[in-house]
């Protein structure tokens, strides 16, 4: 479990990230593009919606919460996992 405490720190640390107020729809979105087809798919899925005005400021952090997901093995190793993170967690992690 230490390793999901370092991500929590480094997350809540991260003045990309804390600022950002996440839409919880498209967090379900990556959410599932992750768990279904991986850390690259969701990026991808991700970049595609970058135009979105109701998305601004927010697909940047977003990218950089996957990057510093995927730095933990057990969230790389388990994509269940980081799906639930991101679906459920996330808005927690950050308040």
């Amino acid at each position: 479990m230490g390793e999901l405490t370092d991500l929590v720190d480094r997350l809540q640390g991260d003045e990309r990230i804390i600022s950002v107020r996440f839409n919880s729809t498209f967090l379900e979105d990556v959410g599932n593009t992750l768990g279904s087809r991986g850390f690259d798919e969701a990026r991808l899925f991700i970049w595609q919606h970058r135009d979105r005005a109701d998305l601004v400021g927010q697909v940047p952090s977003l990218l950089v919460v996957l990057d510093e997901m995927e730095k933990v093995s057990g969230i790389k190793k388990d994509r269940a996992l980081a799906k639930y993170i991101l679906k459920n967690k996330l808005n927690l992690i950050l308040d």
